[in-house]
């Protein structure tokens, strides 16, 4: 293909079948019009955290989110949305931009670069769709919090901190980067990110008035607290994943899922009160796990790029398996993950033992099909759903992801970025 050709693809086809697709799915409501609808009901003093919208579902994020998407609704509700997706496009880009700029590449042939990028693409794939195609807030918040961190790793504190705290303010996922950064001797920036959380709270009171504030932030701190039984259970929605959803499956056998198959999918049946102690128990087991990744006392540096990559991306792996209420789109926290492992094998695929490396390589296949099975064979979505066989594939990537551990060369070993 000659340079001209390449540039008519890159330049006007490529821009063009992106406006396209931006277009189509900019037609239906999504959950964007949820967004804008509690955005414009918060300045008629309701109360957003109480109303449904759409069919029957909470608005579950921060005040000041819905106070920072308020000009939005003054435009024509379709073009608002056509704007916000083609923001998350840009965001998608700085995603592999940034993650590209976080492990270290120097030594990787340009068939290898290429590999590297079209495998974490086509693993993402799903979880990117999605979140356009339901204009949900994942992307963005991933990007949050890998464009703060790379900020804060550049000595940028105050905007990477920043960064961190409105993805933490906007929904709590991001919260799992504020010990680590303490952990890590980013003191300013953990410190920083606590204070920008705080006054991201209190700024709607310039707007709504102090009594309404406090009176949402309210309701908004019940409505996600993580003890609500709607949250213990975790089944209220058929597209809902995580160790809840699938610890309810497992441990209780009549869950209150009017979705599920009349297949049989648990394993014992226990009380509630059990239930909230094992979930719990299984989730602090995972956040202590993260010392097996972290390999070093607090306050200390990471051994280089690769391990800083690597502990990061178990972190950002956990989000949607220790947090309630995650829909499959959420599940895009993990790819940083995967990226991680594919860059391993390459990088090591002639000093493993061959067993070891086939044997990862067919782990990375499963993993792919369990988390990818919906657009691959999407006739059987109902018992991918119903056996939660998402939340299996982020289990194993942990699984996959504990091997590649990573074994930094000297010219590796500086952490800038």
């Amino acid at each position: 293909m000659n340079k001209t050709l390449l540039k008519i693809l890159k330049y006007v086809l490529a821009p063009a079948a992106l406006f396209i697709f931006l277009y189509i799915e900019s037609q239906g409501e999504g959950d964007f019009h949820i967004f804008l609808s509690a955005s414009s009901d918060l300045f008629k003093n309701e109360n957003i955290f109480e109303k449904h919208y759409g069919l029957g579902f909470h608005y579950y994020y921060s005040v000041f989110f819905a106070v920072l998407l308020h000009p939005l609704t003054y435009l024509p509700f379709q073009l608002a949305k056509f704007l916000w997706l083609a923001v998350n496009c840009f965001f998608i880009f700085r995603i592999f931009q940034i993650i590209k700029n976080l492990l270290p590449l120097h030594n990787f042939s340009k068939n290898e670069l290429l590999f590297l990028r079209v495998a974490g693409f086509v693993f993402a794939f799903r979880f990117l769709f999605e979140n356009v195609h339901y204009s949900q807030m994942t992307i963005f918040l991933l990007y949050l919090c890998l464009q703060g961190l790379q900020l804060i790793f550049s000595n940028k504190p105050v905007t990477g901190a920043f960064l961190i705290a409105l993805g933490i303010n906007i929904k709590l996922l991001p919260l799992v980067l504020l010990p680590y950064l303490f952990y890590r001797k980013f003191f300013v920036a953990g410190i920083l990110v606590i204070l920008f959380y705080v006054g991201l709270l209190l700024v709607p009171i310039i707007f709504i008035g102090y009594p309404q504030n406090n009176f949402l932030l309210s309701n908004w701190f019940s409505l996600i607290n993580p003890v609500n039984t709607i949250h213990v259970l975790d089944v209220e929605e058929r597209s809902f994943h995580g160790l809840s959803t699938l610890l309810s499956t497992l441990l209780v056998q009549n869950v209150p899922d009017i979705h599920a198959l009349k297949l049989k999918r648990n394993i014992s049946d226990i009380s509630l009160e059990q239930l909230h102690f094992i979930l719990n128990i299984v989730r602090c087991a995972f956040i202590v796990l993260s010392l097996y990744f972290l390999r070093s006392f607090p306050f200390k540096s990471p051994r280089g790029l690769k391990h800083r990559f690597w502990e990061l991306s178990y972190l950002l792996l956990l989000i949607p398996l220790i947090f309630p209420h995650q829909q499959h789109y959420a599940f895009l926290f993990i790819c940083p993950a995967f990226i991680f492992c594919i860059y391993y094998l390459i990088q090591n695929k002639n000093t493993l033992p061959k067993t070891k490396y086939y044997s990862m390589v067919s782990l990375s296949i499963l993993i792919y099909l369990l988390c990818n099975l919906k657009i691959l064979l999407g006739e059987f979505n109902e018992y991918y759903e119903h056996y939660k066989i998402l939340t299996y594939g982020a289990l194993l990537l942990i699984v996959l992801l504990a091997n590649c551990v990573p074994k930094e060369e000297e010219k590796e070993i500086t952490l800038e970025v």
